[in-house]
């Protein structure tokens, strides 16, 4: 509550300090038609994360069941901290699908979300070398590559020390990490389950494996977008270069903030310091940062309350991880 509390605080001083009047002509320019394109924009990623998360566990599912149960999970992430609506979701789809496919559903559009994430980023991050190294020093877009590259470091890791074996040394770094001290073995295990069910679907579904992936790809353009549309709308003189970098910008930087016990103003805060970074305008960054919570939050509000209509649907059972002990042929 005192982190919440001080980042609203951090956000409203900001907005004071941009100015009330700037704010409203800001807003008076996007007018209800850049509005309506930004909630467009917004609705077209939850879609597509919705259509992500149904082709995973598709059968028995309707799709738009799914749409709206991914745009509940993200509203409730954009207020709270520590992907809490990832629970959210996962307790949703148990209705339909039962705990064990429904956990198995939402970790697997998780762990490519991990990959497709910082891959776009990371295409925008050269993209942004190619277009924008004339407006920004060499030190500052090599900074924004090397931390986009560094992007993968997590998930490179985690997939070496399991796919080797490397347990007991997890275990013994694990010891030395506060709050994980008495139950290092429980993540371990936890970091197998979660690579045997995204194997298991790699393997069986290679085709649905890639569909997430580029759904979720497209999905987080529609991010990259959006901001190039809030510069436009709002009367910023930045065009696709500076959209591009910032994106790449934000992004890492929301890795960063995503261990902050506090979601509403931290993203705003940090866009004041991103745009200052890139040589933009920080105090406008602030601005247009707001205008995209606000619209996502409109966004995400219009889908998410039809997740509480009856969809029926059969559950599936289409996720459950094979045997643990490999045939005589070792074939699936």
């Amino acid at each position: 509550m005192v982190a919440v509390t001080a980042a609203v605080a951090v956000l409203f001083w900001l907005l004071h300090r941009v100015g009330w009047s700037t704010i409203r002509t800001a807003v008076y320019s996007v007018g209800w038609t850049g509005a309506v394109v930004l909630v467009g924009l917004a609705l077209t990623e939850s879609f597509l994360d919705g259509a992500a998360l149904w082709t995973i566990v598709r059968s028995g599912l309707p799709w738009r069941f799914a749409v709206v149960v991914n745009a509940a999970g993200a509203l409730l992430n954009l207020v709270l901290p520590w992907e809490s609506g990832e629970v959210l979701k996962g307790s949703f789809l148990r209705k339909s699908l039962g705990s064990k496919d429904a956990i198995a559903g939402t970790i697997i559009w998780n762990y490519v979300f991990k990959i497709s994430r910082p891959a776009v980023s990371a295409l925008t991050a050269v993209l942004g070398w190619a277009l924008g190294r004339h407006l920004v020093d060499r030190f500052t877009i090599g900074l924004v590559l090397l931390a986009n590259l560094l992007a993968f470091t997590p998930y490179v890791v985690l997939r070496v020390l399991i796919r080797f074996g490397a347990a007991g040394g997890l275990l013994r770094i694990l010891r030395f990490i506060p709050g994980v001290r008495r139950h290092p073995a429980h993540w371990v295990e936890l970091a197998r389950n979660i690579d045997l069910q995204v194997q298991t679907f790699w393997k069986t579904r290679p085709a649905d494996f890639m569909r997430v992936f580029v759904l979720q790809a497209i999905a987080r353009s529609t991010g990259w977008l959006s901001i190039y549309a809030a510069f436009r709308l709002v009367g910023l003189p930045y065009g696709f270069p500076e959209a591009t970098l910032m994106y790449a910008t934000m992004n890492v930087a929301e890795y960063v903030i995503a261990i902050l016990p506090a979601r509403v103003g931290v993203s705003e805060s940090t866009a004041f310091f991103a745009f200052k970074f890139l040589g933009l305008n920080p105090s406008l960054g602030v601005v247009v940062y707001v205008i995209l919570r606000v619209r996502t939050i409109v966004a995400n509000g219009l889908l998410a309350p039809f997740v509480f209509l009856d969809w029926g649907g059969q559950p599936p059972v289409v996720l459950a991880a094979p045997p643990a002990t490999p045939t005589p042929s070792g074939r699936s």
